[in-house]
């Protein structure tokens, strides 16, 4: 739901995106999106960079082989992007979660993804990433250094009709702790 209406608002503000698609993750968004009668069609329409998986959702744009080493992994998503010669302001990315998964037993790996995958991009003002994470899937000390690396994070939670956010970082101090809430309405 959160995915769906952070697209919609992304639209409607006529802000350019693209999904990082890692491990067929979108898939699933889209397939639980449709079997609770949600229109689909942001997704199917939406541009994609896939990162390993099989699942041709949305419109793919390119692929990156998950298999390879982080910096031939990371200058192939590069190549999508320069191939693609598109503005994408906001990057949604869905499926990381189990990439930290598979990385975290060998802390050089987590630290090789982190230090190739995420802090070269860490500060670029002229986009904004929006990670999906699923905080169960890894371990306590992982969640604490993937939060090291973004800039502001949201636990979530719905209730009744509505997404309940709450700030647990920010750059802005007086952020912390603040709550948003988001009234869903049947779509």
């Amino acid at each position: 739901m959160l995915l769906y209406r952070l697209l919609r608002c992304l639209q409607k503000n006529g802000l350019p995106v693209i999904i990082v698609d890692e491990l067929d993750q979108l898939h699933i968004f889209r397939a639980q999106m449709k079997l609770a009668g949600i229109d689909t069609g942001l997704i199917d329409g939406a541009n994609v960079i896939k990162i390993g998986g099989l699942l041709k959702t949305g419109n793919v744009l390119g692929k990156v082989d998950l298999s390879k080493e982080f910096p031939i992994r990371k200058k192939h998503y590069e190549e999508v992007l320069e191939k693609v010669n598109a503005d994408y302001t906001v990057r949604i990315v869905l499926g990381f979660d189990k990439v930290l998964a598979m990385h975290e037993e060998e802390r050089k790996d987590l630290e090789s993804l982190f230090g190739y995958m995420i802090r070269p991009y860490l500060g670029d003002e002229s986009r904004t990433t929006v990670y999906f994470i699923n905080t169960e899937l890894f371990s306590e000390r992982t969640r604490k250094e993937f939060r090291e690396h973004a800039s502001r994070v949201f636990k979530v939670r719905f209730e009744d009709d509505r997404i309940k956010l709450k700030i647990i970082k920010s750059p802005s101090l007086s952020e912390y702790g603040k709550r948003i809430e988001i009234k869903v309405k049947n779509t």
